[in-house]
């Protein structure tokens, strides 16, 4: 039975019983929290960003095809992450004002595409007041922060920090994708290459990408990944909080310049909270939801401190990469960590291991290739990182390795890493102008 008479039902599509409300995807979070006791009906696997965030305030119902060569995947993957069932969509769309056929019902897998698929339009018409953006409580705030713009002073007079700028106009019309591409980066303990192979990820699928990545520095408290691009911007995830506050619907233009900063290098970034600030779950959930329609690729930078903010990111995520190194005392917490996702019901099957600092020689370690195998439970190892000679001083140059030299052990073992993880992945050399000019490949 798809509604009740107690109960107000809301759907991101049509459905047979007129009793449902039909809401836009990015507006149902908000009729939601204001109406308790809700019942949802999302597509599966379209609309399975959402699912997180409704799934603590709504009984959630999933519509999935049940012809699918993955519904037994599709479905156990929408009930661990929380729907109260898997319905057939067949039964419950209304097919009068909505093409089921046309519906793209191929599961999301666990490899991130090159390519991302495209959402398909549902035929629900978005209001006139549905499309306008809401302006934050303060109108004055987004003028404020581009008076404070401003770079860090150089480290010293030979380094020259980065002129940060928004995005230009011509990049405000680039149209949505719809479908996330979201890969977390986190670890159990800090100083263990996190944050420099999320930085160095997001530099590969940049490349390969069409300038559509951005870089989120989820970090409490001591989030690093703007400092090390050499920037600073009052722009942050605090920068949200009101339009979150609001219920706003935030729109592509707005994220573009208001929300986000682009590096002169074509990355895109969104710091970390300052410290003595916090975010809230929900807030975090926002946030991602609206940046994985506008990005290809989302790459999140998060440690184990806040374990509610990393339960939102692993559960929205496409894959998440688990940096370890060879210490007992990191595979002891990353044994326990996995024990922990997994009474928290997520899905191990997303996380793969890559482990950071093997030595170049032989050492008198006793930690092996073999040994951390057998200790994480056979969870699949995806890449050995070797140290890496001189990575510091890049660092502190506001660059990274897989950008300065590609033929660099380290380079070219992430490099393997990403071709595993992505579908089509191929590093393009670049090539000088004469090579461009007579016909070369474009890099």
């Amino acid at each position: 039975m798809i509604g009740t008479q107690t109960q107000r039902v809301f759907s991101t599509v049509p459905l047979n019983n007129q009793d449902a409300t039909v809401v836009s995807p990015d507006q149902l979070l908000a009729h939601v929290r204001e109406t308790p006791n809700a019942i949802v009906y999302l597509l599966w696997p379209e609309d399975k960003v959402l699912l997180p965030l409704l799934r603590d305030h709504a009984r959630v119902y999933v519509l999935g095809n049940l012809k699918s060569e993955q519904y037994v995947e599709e479905m156990k993957e929408a009930l661990r992450n929380g729907a109260h069932d898997f319905l057939d969509r067949m039964a419950h769309v209304s097919t009068a004002t909505h093409d089921t056929g046309k519906t793209d019902t191929r599961s999301v897998d666990h490899v991130i595409r090159l390519v991302p698929r495209t959402r398909p339009s549902t035929s629900v018409p978005r209001s006139k007041e549905q499309s306008m953006f809401v302006e934050p409580i303060d109108d004055q705030e987004p003028q404020r922060r581009e008076e404070k713009h401003e770079s860090y002073p150089p480290i010293d007079k030979k380094l020259e920090t980065v002129s940060v700028n928004f995005s230009r106009l011509d990049e405000l019309h680039i149209r949505p994708i719809g479908g996330r591409q979201m890969l977390v980066v986190t670890s159990t303990k800090g100083g263990i290459g996190k944050t420099t192979v999320a930085m160095n990820v997001a530099r590969l699928l940049h490349d390969h990408a069409n300038s559509r990545v951005i870089l989120v520095d989820l970090m409490h408290p001591h989030g690093n990944v703007a400092t090390r691009m050499r920037i600073k911007t009052e722009v942050n995830l605090k920068t949200w909080e009101p339009y979150f506050e609001s219920n706003a619907l935030v729109t592509d233009q707005v994220v573009l310049t208001k929300l986000v900063v682009k590096h002169p290098n074509g990355l895109y970034v969104l710091p970390g909270v300052n410290v003595g600030q916090s975010c809230s779950p929900e807030l975090v959930g926002y946030i991602l939801t609206h940046l994985s329609r506008i990005f290809d690729y989302v790459v999140i930078d998060i440690g184990p401190e806040r374990q509610d903010l990393l339960s939102v990111a692993m559960s929205m995520a496409n894959r998440t990469l688990l940096i370890v190194d060879y210490d007992l005392a990191t595979i002891k917490d990353t044994q326990e960590y996995l024990e922990l996702w997994s009474r928290r019901q997520q899905s191990l099957e997303k996380v793969s291991v890559l482990v950071n600092f093997e030595p170049a020689k032989k050492d008198r370690n006793t930690l092996t290739r073999e040994k951390c195998k057998a200790y994480l439970n056979g969870l699949p190892i995806i890449g050995f990182l070797p140290e890496a000679a001189g990575m510091r001083a890049i660092h502190n140059e506001g660059k990274v390795l897989v950008q300065e030299d590609k033929s660099h052990p380290f380079s070219v073992a992430l490099i393997r890493v990403m071709e595993s993880l992505v579908s089509g992945f191929a590093v393009k050399e670049k090539q000088g102008f004469f090579a461009r000019l007579f016909g070369g490949k474009k890099s």
